[in-house]
């Protein structure tokens, strides 16, 4: 037994055996260090790296590919490459096609050998450049304003009315995935992934079809929210120390090869089927992974882990989203997802910034891929809508504030401009701003929120959208006394009244913008937007034509040219009949009563109605209150012409509108020709009948 100096002597010597063997490790792992991972062309893999070759056992150093989770080289495994070695050395293989897409998600050491052994030296790095595989290589996408929204599935129709121009849907995987009763072809879509075969529900999937297929009517920018709830059946897909319920979603169990493997499916599946060019199922070109990741316990559960486990564990995650999407469409953006606390948090969890700044390392340590961030500046506190009064707000003007939102987002547009640079895109991808506060109605207030809050989007070049969070009221929110919606709402989600700041919405990033605006000034209690935004002109807000003519009743149009009979129904009509001259549109009744309906047509070369105008004779029946609406609206690519009357149900009347005056007549893209109530809906039978439409 050793005495009390015989044991301090032990430790003595145990603690500097273990700092040689550190230093020693640590002197081996940096004898080489990989300084760039990439594909040059499609195939040809590119590894650079620098050497202190003093350090190196033997004549060559060994390129070596390990699967993700591995930090080793195995007895069996064969170098990918290998080259003499030097100070400076270029690693160099052409691949097979197979091997490629196996390699994007695996990291590339160097190792020396010593007899049949080999060992790592160097750091590990993962190619940096997926999309130079990719099918689909078109330019990102842009849209006419920067004016978004999260539409409800339900109101796909009031989208279009509205122009929205980015969308933003949610995209649960644990949704999509079929359970064991379901993986047959009736109910799901088989999908083969690295020798395997995954499901995904028919009916998750339809919904995310439709309301992306709906967005490509305006021509919108669609990213989507890429979330993780808990199933039993697939619990396996979040880390192991978080799998306790109560929380809201989860994050991703990267270093599991059989959760790897199905997230990587997932994302397979859904950037194939919404990267196409032509876009039959609708296209996703930004790709959000989580929700507010910051406020872990809440959004992103994956256990209690530091900063620096967290931000690794998240970084994995975002790396293998971004390699899944850019190798398929190479202009694919992946966002991280943050919140308005940006030095401060809450449930103990991390710091905007922190967490931003930590990911942002953690990605770049093992390889720069480009990121993006989806920032959302609400409010603080959520019922505070004049944020540009600073009450309560926590705001300051630098970058020690707590929170950073809409009254001083230049703050953060700034520090990423300056510290990531200007290709690092922020988009504003969740924002809401409640109509009633105290029990008290203020539309004006909210309407005013959402105008300001655009007009400083547009003039800051950083940000590419602002996409408000609520198209309708929801009960989750209006119970905790937050109406964030640009409708009321009757029940959970469902559509009641249009507020002030729908109106707002559908027309601030148009010609009439500072028509609709004027009041907004009012409420801010400024004079104009200039004294506002500095940089304010009429092309911060004047990004599309609307031109508002007028639908009369006419006594008679006589013989005029009729338009082709390759008419559609549209919005909430269920059916659509063309006989013998007349157009028979059925409303769906199960579709929400405020949602336009009738019929559409495209024309791709081009109408000249320049000098004439659109003539039919309508009937409308089972309006609820006796009375409805017939709008018709025409598009000249993104520009606009509308003209609306108010018809009695059940009276035939001829109408007819001269578009003379509309600057873009002379190149009409798309007709529609819609019903839309005043009040109180529709009876069950309710339809619209049209002699064919003519012009001229």
């Amino acid at each position: 037994m050793l005495n009390g100096r015989g044991r301090r002597i032990r430790v003595l010597l145990l603690g500097v055996m273990l700092f040689c063997a550190l230093f020693a490790g640590t002197a081996l792992a940096s004898a080489v260090h990989i300084t760039g991972c990439k594909l040059a062309g499609e195939r040809r893999l590119e590894v650079t790296a620098t050497a202190d070759v003093s350090e190196i056992t033997g004549d060559y150093c060994y390129l070596f590919a390990l699967p993700f989770s591995g930090g080793s080289v195995s007895e069996n495994a064969k170098p990918v490459v290998k080259v003499r070695k030097s100070a400076s050395m270029v690693f160099s293989k052409t691949l097979t096609k197979s091997k490629v897409q196996t390699y994007l998600d695996y990291r590339f050491v160097v190792a020396q050998k010593s007899g049949n052994t080999y060992k790592v030296i160097s750091n590990y790095r993962y190619i940096n450049n997926p999309g130079q595989t990719a099918t689909y290589r078109y330019s990102f996408p842009t849209a006419s304003s920067k004016k978004g929204l999260q539409v409800a599935g339900s109101m796909l129709p009031d989208a279009t009315e509205l122009n929205v121009q980015h969308a933003a849907i949610n995209i649960v995987f644990t949704e999509m995935l079929a359970g064991s009763w379901e993986k047959n072809k009736s109910s799901s879509y088989s999908f083969s992934y690295k020798g395997k075969r995954y499901w995904f529900r028919k009916s998750a999937i339809a919904g995310y079809d439709r309301q992306l297929v709906a967005m490509k009517e305006t021509g919108a920018v669609c990213s989507a929210i890429l979330l993780l709830g808990y199933r039993s059946d697939y619990s396996y897909l979040i880390p192991a120390a978080g799998r306790k319920g109560g929380h809201n979603f989860y994050a991703w169990n990267v270093n599991n090869q059989k959760a790897r493997e199905t997230l990587e499916a997932c994302l397979t599946f859904l950037s194939k089927r919404y990267a196409s060019s032509s876009a039959p199922h609708g296209r996703i070109v930004n790709w959000i992974v989580g929700n507010e990741v910051a406020d872990y316990r809440a959004w992103n559960y994956g256990g209690e882990l530091s900063l620096s486990q967290y931000a690794n564990l998240y970084a994995g995650a975002f790396r293998m989203t971004y390699n899944a999407v850019a190798s398929v469409y190479a202009n694919a953006r992946v966002y991280i997802s943050l919140d308005h606390r940006w030095n401060c948090s809450v449930n103990n969890s991390f710091t905007g910034r922190a967490m931003l700044d930590a990911f942002a390392s953690a990605l770049n340590a093992h390889g720069s891929i480009p990121w993006n961030l989806a920032y959302h500046p609400y409010a603080s506190p959520l019922h505070e809508t004049k944020f540009w009064e600073n009450k309560d707000q926590m705001l300051k003007e630098s970058l020690t504030s707590p929170i950073i939102n809409m009254g001083n987002l230049s703050i953060l547009t700034n520090y990423i401009r300056t510290k990531y640079g200007p290709n690092t895109r922020i988009i504003l991808s969740e924002q809401g701003f409640t109509s009633v506060r105290n029990k008290k109605k203020e539309e004006n207030v909210q309407s005013a929120a959402i105008a300001y809050s655009y007009l400083l989007t547009e003039a800051d070049d950083m940000v590419d959208s602002f996409i408000m969070n609520r198209h309708v009221d929801h009960i989750a929110e209006t119970s905790a006394g937050l109406y964030l919606g640009l409708w009321t709402n009757s029940s959970m989600e469902w559509a009641k009244k249009k507020k002030e700041s729908w109106t707002t919405f559908k027309y601030m990033d148009t010609n009439l913008s500072e028509t609709v605006t004027k009041a907004a000034l009012k409420v801010i209690g400024a004079k104009s937007w200039k004294d506002l935004i500095p940089t304010y002109s009429e092309k911060t807000y004047n990004k599309t034509s609307i031109f508002q003519g007028k639908l009369s009743v006419v006594s008679g149009y006589g013989k005029r040219s009729v338009l082709a009979k390759k008419w559609k129904k549209y919005g909430a009509a269920s059916s659509i009949k063309i006989k013998k001259g007349v157009i028979t549109v059925k409303h769906n009744g199960s579709s929400n009563p405020n949602l336009q309906w009738g019929i559409t047509q495209n024309f791709s070369k081009g109408l000249n109605l320049k000098k004439g105008g659109l003539y039919t004779t309508v009937k409308l029946k089972g309006a609820s209150k006796g009375k409805a609406r017939i709008r018709i609206r025409m598009y000249s690519g993104k520009n606009r012409y509308e003209c609306a009357c108010t018809v009695t149900s059940g009276k035939s009347v001829r109408l007819g509108t001269l578009l003379g005056d509309w600057e873009y007549a002379n190149k009409i893209t798309r007709i529609q020709i819609l019903a839309e109530p005043i009040s109180g809906g529709w009876s069950g039978s309710a339809n619209l009948v049209l002699t064919l439409p003519v012009y001229g």
